[in-house]
C-alpha cells in the first residue's frame, strides 16, 4: 500500500498584528476555509486511487486544484487542530502566538498535551482504517495534523519522499511507501519499482526472480 499524501493550500489572509489567543485560532480556522489560487504546482493523476480529504475549505480546494480524476471523499479524521492556547484574554502580536503554537507539547501546558494525545490517536485510527482496506490512496490534510501522521506512519515502517524539506507547508507532496518496498542499498532509497540506479535494479530483478513481485510504479 502507498499514500500520496498533499497539504492543503490555505487563503492569503494575512496574520493578525496583534491579537488574543482566541482570535488566532479564529484567524487559523479562517485561513483552513478556503485555498488561493495556485499557479505553477504539480498536478496528482487519481489513476483509481481513493481521495480522502480533510472536512475544511482549503482541503477540498486543493483536491479540485492538484488532483485529476477523482472526486474527494471527505474524512474528519484529517482534519486539523487549531492552536490550544491559554491567553487569558491577553492581545499579542501574532507571531508570538505563532511561535507559542510550534512549542513542543511538554512545554505547552496541560489543555495542549490533552489536544496533542487525541490527535495522536487520531492519526492511529486513520493508518488503522488505511491498512485495513490495503488500497493505494491520496490524502490531503493541513500542515499540522500532516506532521503528527507522518510520524505515527515512520514508526509503523513507512519510509517519505518528499518535495520540500523541514516543516510541512501548503501545497507539499509527499509519497509513504513500506521500507521493504524500497532498495535501501544507497543514499536514494528508490522505490523498487521504479529503480534509479544499478544497485535498484539489481536487487528488483532478484526480488522479481524470486516471485516477490514489486508494486508498480508511481512518482510523487
Amino acid at each position: 500500500m502507498r499514500i500520496w499524501i498533499i497539504c492543503s493550500g490555505e487563503s492569503s489572509e494575512s496574520e493578525p498584528l496583534r491579537c488574543t489567543a482566541q482570535e488566532y485560532a479564529a484567524w487559523r480556522a479562517r485561513r483552513l476555509s478556503a485555498t488561493a489560487p495556485a499557479e505553477g504546482m504539480r498536478r496528482l493523476a487519481a489513476n483509481g486511487r481513493r481521495l480522502y480529504v480533510s472536512p475544511r475549505g482549503a482541503a477540498h480546494g486543493t483536491a479540485a486544484l492538484l488532483v485529476e480524476g477523482a472526486e474527494g471523499e471527505s474524512e474528519p479524521l484529517l482534519d486539523e487542530d487549531l492552536p490550544v492556547l491559554d491567553g487569558k484574554g491577553k492581545q499579542k502580536p501574532g507571531r508570538v502566538w505563532r511561535g507559542a503554537a510550534m512549542r513542543p507539547p511538554l512545554l505547552a501546558g496541560k489543555a495542549a498535551r490533552k489536544a496533542r494525545k487525541a490527535c495522536l490517536a487520531r492519526a492511529e485510527e486513520l493508518i488503522d482504517k488505511l491498512e485495513s482496506r490495503g488500497e493505494d490512496c491520496i490524502l490531503i490534510s493541513h500542515p499540522r495534523f500532516i506532521s503528527v501522521l507522518t510520524d505515527r506512519l515512520r514508526l509503523r515502517g513507512y519510509c517519505a519522499q518528499r518535495t520540500g524539506f523541514g516543516r510541512v507547508r501548503p501545497f507539499e507532496q509527499m509519497l509513504l511507501s513500506k521500507r521493504d518496498e524500497h532498495c535501501g542499498g544507497c543514499q536514494h532509497n528508490c522505490l523498487l519499482s521504479n529503480p534509479g540506479c544499478s544497485i535498484g535494479r539489481d536487487k528488483a530483478a532478484r526480488q522479481k526472480g524470486s516471485g516477490a513481485s514489486p508494486l508498480s510504479g508511481g512518482a510523487i
